[in-house]
Parts: structure tokens; sequence; C-alpha cells
């Protein structure tokens, strides 16, 4: 066999397993799925009981911890997502989507992948955190609630730390 044939093969096969690697971070993060908000369930950024406010919850999974973290607000859920050392280790984020459950008991069953949504922030609803980017499934649904309640359209990376402090 020619030494550039084994260098070849060898280079291939460092590349299966990298490629392998993330396919498995990947399937890590495909993986999770929103659990129920229980009755004593604390928000993990302020530690009211959920369950006791109206709008929409959030939860996320970070890597090494098997149990999603909570949030009674969206508001709070991007507030942990988005500090530097929460943001890298994030395998997982999930909100209500508004344009499935209702804002004043939102149903588990509508939670959503928050990179998926588009969001709404600057509206007249008031949330238990103060302005809470409400997130919807379809951009028609969002446009709808601006129509009656104010605001503006947001994308998941637009929500940004500088955003939430207006």
């Amino acid at each position: 066999m020619r030494p550039w044939t084994l260098a070849a093969q060898a280079a291939l096969a460092a590349l299966t397993l990298a490629l392998a690697g993330c396919g498995q971070e990947a399937d890590q993060t495909a993986a999770h799925a929103p659990v129920p908000v229980g009755s004593h369930d604390r928000c993990h950024l302020c530690g009211m009981v959920i369950v006791h406010y109206e709008g929409p919850k959030a939860e996320i999974f970070i890597k090494d911890v098997p149990e999603p973290l909570k949030f009674c607000s969206g508001r709070d859920a991007f507030t942990f997502a988005l500090q530097p050392e929460n943001a890298r280790r994030l395998e997982g984020f999930f909100i209500h989507d508004l344009a499935r459950t209702d804002w004043k008991k939102p149903d588990d069953k509508a939670f959503a992948d928050a990179r998926q949504l588009h969001y709404v922030y600057g509206h007249r609803v008031p949330g238990v955190m103060g302005n809470e980017p409400a997130g919807f499934g379809t951009e028609q649904a969002a446009r709808d609630f601006i129509a009656r309640e104010g605001g503006a359209l947001f994308g998941y990376a637009d929500v940004t730390l500088k955003l939430l402090e207006q």
C-alpha cells in the first residue's frame, strides 16, 4: 500500500469520526422535549411559583443537566439563555407558542422551539416580569397580535439583552 493512501485513509477516518461526533451533538439537542409545568415548579431565575402567573412560560435544557430549567416568563428565560456562560451550554429552549394557546392560561402542549418562533416585543399585554417577548409559530399570528396589542416583530436572534432592557 502506498504511503499517501494510508494518509488519505487516516484522514478519511478522522473526518468520519469528527462528523459522527457532530451528529451526536445534534441528536442530543433534538432529543430534548418540553415537559409539563408542575403546580409547585418555581422559576429558575426569580423563584416564583410558575403557575400562579399568566403569560407564556419557558423551559431551557443546558448541557449536563438532565431536567429542564423552568421559567415563569419568556423574558426570564431569554435573560438566562443570553448570558454568555449559559448560551454556550444551551441544548434546548422552548416557549409557549401563543398562536396555539391562550395568554391567561397557556397549555403546555403548545411549547415550541424558541428558535423557530416570531416574537412581538413592546406590546400592551402585561407580562409577569414586565414587557414580555411573546412568541408565535407563524409570522401572520404575530402580525395579528401586533394589530391588536401593538409592539414590533423580532426574530429569535433579534431578542437581545439590550432589547429586554427597554
